[in-house]
């Protein structure tokens, strides 16, 4: 996968990849649309993790299409570190976010893209802008 010079560099949550997944026609699945076309796409090991075990769980007839919506999404993986909580972390409310809010630090995105809104905080979006797909459709494209 060949980053493309002039785009963004985007990191997405695990509730993008499930929107995405779950519906064709959401704004998540029309977000990761225009990242994989004009910007590079991060996702971090435990979201991938993440997203299989919640789909397992929730939605276990549609673990094969998940598998091959992975298998098609051009993507850079981001590793996430074995013991996340051992990181200086800004403050999130939810402690179970402490993965994704690392693995996002250490991969130094342009831009967060979650629909969690436990990363929208200024603490946070000292390290990168956060957007939710709506907000990043209206600001890049694809969204009037």
């Amino acid at each position: 996968m060949g980053e493309k010079s002039n785009g963004l560099r985007v990191f997405v949550d695990s509730n993008i990849l499930i929107s995405a997944m779950h519906s064709t026609e959401s704004l998540s699945r029309k977000l990761l649309l225009l990242v994989v076309e004009e910007h590079n796409l991060l996702i971090c090991s435990y979201t991938i993790s993440e997203v299989s075990h919640v789909i397992k769980k929730r939605f276990p007839n549609k673990f094969a299409e998940w598998e091959r919506f992975l298998s098609l999404l051009e993507f850079e993986l981001v590793y996430t570190p074995e013991n996340p909580l051992t990181f200086p972390v800004p403050h999130i409310r939810d402690k179970k976010d402490i993965p994704i809010l690392i693995s996002a630090i250490l991969a130094e995105p342009d831009a967060l893209v979650t629909g969690d809104y436990d990363f929208h905080t200024d603490e946070i979006k000292e390290y990168f802008a956060v957007y939710t797909p709506a907000e990043f459709l209206r600001t890049f494209g694809g969204l009037a």
